[in-house]
């Protein structure tokens, strides 16, 4: 004879133990929209993302497609998403429909792939600094290595200024020019095309 609780708790375990359908939303392939709009989001034309993909795909690439991987285009889609609007990981996840956490290990895995073809390579970060109650801002410059160590800061500059003109008046500009380093400067489109 079996035991009346062990039979009832059996039951609501059973009745409320109701598997969520997985819901896979199928992924369109960002190259078929056009430039414009590919340039609005991604800061790159689709040529542009081709080229970089083919650069660093050996190194970002899903060794599995379990679980509906990612292909090593996507991973690049949304870390250049993430690097040309300058939000939180959060904010593209939203919007590409993964969680931060997924969205971090795409952008590490790329500056990785990155760090390792351009060991000379440079990040600047422009961020704005305003304070409604004073309706004032101070620009902020970061350019930080390949290794993620902040090399120069730029921060005397209240306003709105630009970002080729904080670059072009720093410190890390007059050594460049110098020659006293050699390496590239990844920034958005406010710093001017020679500085490569």
């Amino acid at each position: 004879m079996n035991n009346p609780v062990d039979e009832g708790a059996a039951l609501l375990h059973r009745e409320l133990n109701i598997r969520r359908e997985i819901v896979i939303r199928p992924r369109i392939g960002v190259l078929a929209f056009p430039d414009s709009y590919l340039f609005e989001r991604y800061r790159f034309t689709s040529q542009s993302i081709t080229y970089i993909h083919n650069l660093i795909r050996p190194y970002i690439y899903n060794i599995t497609n379990r679980s509906h991987a990612l292909t090593s285009q996507q991973i690049l889609c949304v870390v250049l998403r993430f690097f040309a609007n300058g939000s939180f990981l959060y904010n593209v996840g939203d919007a590409e429909h993964f969680s931060k956490a997924t969205v971090c290990r795409m952008v590490r895995k790329v500056c990785l792939a990155l760090k390792r073809l351009l060991p000379s390579l440079w990040f600047s970060l422009d961020i704005n600094l305003s304070e409604p109650s004073r309706r004032s801002s101070t620009g902020l410059q970061i350019i930080c290595d390949a290794a993620h160590i902040i090399s120069n800061v730029e921060a005397k500059w209240s306003g709105s200024v630009h970002d080729w003109r904080i670059y072009h008046e720093s410190n890390l500009s007059n050594r460049l020019q110098r020659g006293e380093f050699d390496g590239l400067l990844l920034g958005d489109r406010g710093y001017h095309a020679n500085l490569v």
